[in-house]
C-alpha cells in the first residue's frame, strides 16, 4: 500500500512523464535562440557619407537629430583636410571640435566631451591606421554610447574603413562596424564604393564572414541607419549584398534615394534586421524543409482568425476550452513599441468572463524573452494565448527560439488554446506569410519566413478575399509545394483540433494544395464555408462529422 506521500510524489511524476511525452510527439522544440540577432535595432541614428560632397538633406538629418540648438555636437578631426570647402562648411557650425592644433586627440578628452554629446561628426581624410589602440577603443566606446542615449553619429570619408572589427590593412576599404560598437550590426561597409571594381572584393568580404551584410557606398552619396531601416540620399545607389550558398546565388539590392518621387518601399528602404536574419538563414540547412511535418496537433486547439472582427462565440469557446473559471488568459500584442498598456480590452474582457487570470505579455528583448524567470511566469501557468493583429515579424523578433516559445508549444501539449488575429494567425504556421518589415505587399520574405510553428508544415494569410490575396498565396504554393497554403477572410477563424480543421464565420477559408488529393479548379485552390471541415492530413473534406 502506498502512502499519501508516495502516492503524491507518484502521481506527480506520472503528470511529469506524460508532459514530457506531449512535448516530445506533438509540440517538439528544436527551435535555436543563439544564432538569431539579439541587437534588432539601434537606439539612435548612424549617418554615413562617402564625401567628399555632402548634400543639404543629409546636414538637415543630422541638426534634427542631434536637438539643434539644445543638443551638443562634438567634432573629431581625424587627419582630416580641412581646407576642404564640405569640411569647413560642417565645422564651422560646432564649436567643440577636437584633432585640430588647439585640440589633440586625447583619450580622456574625447570621453570627457562625448559623455553628454548629442552628436558626434567625425571628418577624415585618410583611415585611422595612425591612430593608437587606446585612443580607437576609447573612440568606439564613447560613439556607442552616443548612440545607446538616441545621438547621432555622423562619418565622413575613409573613418568608416577603420572604426570596427575588420581593419584597414586586412580587407581594404572595409569596416565591420561590429555589435560592440553598435553602429551597424553585422555591417561590411566600403567607402567610395565602385560596383564594377569592388564586386568581387565584397564577395571575398562575405566569405569570411557569412553572417554580415556588405553595403557599398559610393561618392558623394550617404547612408542613413535609423532604428533598423537605412536609407540613401545623395547622387548614387548604394549596394546591399550578403553571400551566396549552393541554393541561392549572392542577395543584391541597389538602394535609391529616397527623396525620388514615386519610389517604391522595396527600392528605398532596407530593413538591416531582415537582410541579417537572411544571411543567417542562407548558413543553414533549408527552410522549409523538403518534407515539413504533417498538419496536426496532438493536442489542445487552435483558433485562426482573419482579422477584421471575431466570428460570433469564438472567444467564448476559447475560453471554455481553456478551462473556464479556471483559465489563466495571456494577451500577446503584436507591437513594435519596447512597452505597451497593460489594460488591453481583451485583457478586461476576460477578466469580465471571470477567468482566474488575465495579463499582457510582451517584450522587444529576446534575453528577457528566454531567461527572465519573473517575464516568463505568466506564460508558464497559462492554459490560453491569444496573439493580436500588427506585422507579424514582431513576434518572430521577439520570440522565435527563445524559452517563451518553448513555454507556448507546452501551451498545447498541455491541451490547452491558441488563438489569434490577423498578424497572430499568421504567425501560428510553420511558415510564416507575409512579413517583410519593409511593406506587407509580397507573400515571401526572406529572413522572415520561420513562423511559431503551432500548426507545422502550413502558411497562413489573412484578410484574404477582401484584400484580393489569392494570387499571392498561389506564387507561394507553386515556390514551397511541400506546404499547405491556407487563406482565411475577415470575420472568419478555423478551429483546428487534431487534423481537423473547421471553418467559422460568415467568409471562407482557401485550401492550397499541392501534394495530395485536392484537385485545384480553375482558381485552384479548395473554399470552405461555415461549418465545412477539412483534415489537413489528406487534404479531403469532411464528409462524416461524427467520425472525424
Amino acid at each position: 500500500m502506498l502512502s499519501a506521500k508516495q502516492f503524491r510524489f507518484l502521481s506527480a511524476l506520472l503528470v511529469f512523464v506524460s508532459m514530457q511525452s506531449a512535448l516530445a510527439h506533438g509540440q517538439s522544440f528544436d527551435e535555436d535562440f543563439s544564432i538569431w540577432p539579439i541587437d534588432l535595432k539601434i537606439n539612435g541614428t548612424v549617418i554615413v557619407c562617402s564625401g567628399p560632397e555632402v548634400a543639404p538633406s543629409v546636414v538637415d538629418r543630422f541638426e534634427r537629430g542631434t536637438g539643434g540648438e539644445d543638443g551638443k555636437v562634438v567634432t573629431l578631426l581625424l587627419d582630416a583636410d580641412t581646407n576642404s570647402e564640405a569640411f569647413a562648411s560642417f565645422t564651422a557650425k560646432y564649436a567643440v571640435q577636437f584633432g585640430d592644433k588647439d585640440n589633440p586627440l586625447e583619450i580622456d578628452g574625447i570621453k570627457e566631451a562625448l559623455g553628454d554629446a548629442t552628436g558626434v561628426l567625425i571628418l577624415s581624410s585618410v583611415a585611422l591606421s595612425n591612430q593608437t589602440n587606446g585612443l580607437l577603443d576609447q573612440m568606439r566606446q564613447s560613439l556607442k554610447e552616443v548612440i545607446q542615449r538616441g545621438g547621432v553619429v555622423c562619418v565622413i570619408g575613409p573613418a568608416i574603413s577603420s572604426l570596427g572589427a575588420f581593419r584597414h590593412d586586412v580587407i581594404e576599404h572595409t569596416s565591420l562596424l561590429t555589435q560592440d560598437l553598435g553602429l551597424i550590426p553585422d555591417g561590411i561597409v566600403y567607402w567610395a564604393y565602385m560596383d564594377n571594381l569592388d564586386r568581387q572584393t565584397m564577395y571575398s568580404a562575405l566569405a569570411s564572414k557569412p553572417h554580415s551584410v556588405a553595403i557599398g557606398i559610393p561618392k558623394n552619396t550617404s547612408l542613413v541607419l535609423r532604428g533598423r531601416k537605412c536609407l540613401t540620399l545623395g547622387e548614387h545607389k548604394v549596394t546591399f549584398a550578403i553571400t551566396a550558398n549552393e541554393r541561392q546565388p549572392y542577395r543584391i539590392q541597389h538602394l535609391a534615394d529616397v527623396s525620388r518621387k514615386r519610389a517604391s518601399p522595396y527600392d528605398s528602404v532596407v530593413d538591416l534586421t531582415a537582410w541579417r536574419r537572411d544571411a543567417i538563414e542562407r548558413q543553414l540547412p533549408a527552410f522549409p524543409a523538403e518534407k515539413p511535418p504533417e498538419p496536426a496537433i496532438d493536442k489542445g486547439t487552435l483558433f485562426i482568425v482573419g482579422g477584421g472582427g471575431m466570428p460570433k462565440g469564438v472567444m467564448g469557446e476559447m475560453v471554455e476550452l481553456a478551462g473556464g473559471k479556471e483559465a489563466h488568459m495571456v494577451y500577446v500584442p503584436c507591437s513594435e513599441s519596447e512597452t505597451v498598456p497593460d489594460n488591453h480590452w481583451m485583457v478586461a474582457s476576460w477578466k469580465k468572463m471571470g477567468v482566474a487570470s488575465a495579463n499582457v505579455f510582451h517584450t522587444k528583448d529576446r534575453n528577457r524573452a528566454n531567461s527572465d524567470q519573473e517575464f516568463l511566469a505568466t506564460m508558464k501557468q497559462a492554459t490560453g494565448v491569444w496573439f493580436g493583429g500588427g506585422r507579424q515579424w514582431n513576434f518572430a523578433d521577439s520570440y522565435y527560439g527563445t524559452e517563451s516559445h518553448r513555454l507556448m508549444k507546452r501551451v498545447l501539449a498541455k491541451g490547452g488554446v491558441i488563438g489569434g488575429s490577423s498578424a497572430g494567425a499568421s504567425i501560428q504556421g510553420g511558415y510564416l506569410a507575409r512579413a517583410n518589415p519593409v511593406a506587407n505587399f509580397d507573400i515571401m520574405a526572406p529572413g522572415y519566413e520561420r513562423g511559431l510553428g503551432f500548426l507545422p508544415g502550413v502558411a497562413i494569410d489573412q484578410h484574404f478575399s477582401q484584400r484580393g490575396r489569392q494570387k499571392d498565396m498561389t506564387k507561394l504554393a507553386n515556390r514551397y509545394p511541400q506546404l499547405l497554403g491556407i487563406g482565411i477572410d475577415e470575420s472568419t477563424a478555423l478551429r483546428v483540433q487534431g487534423s481537423t480543421a473547421e471553418v467559422i464565420g460568415k467568409g471562407k477559408v482557401f485550401f492550397y494544395d499541392r501534394q495530395k488529393t485536392v484537385v485545384p479548379g480553375k482558381d485552384d485552390f479548395l473554399a470552405l464555408g461555415q461549418g465545412q471541415a477539412f483534415n489537413l492530413n489528406s487534404r479531403k473534406v469532411v464528409e462524416d462529422r461524427k467520425h472525424r
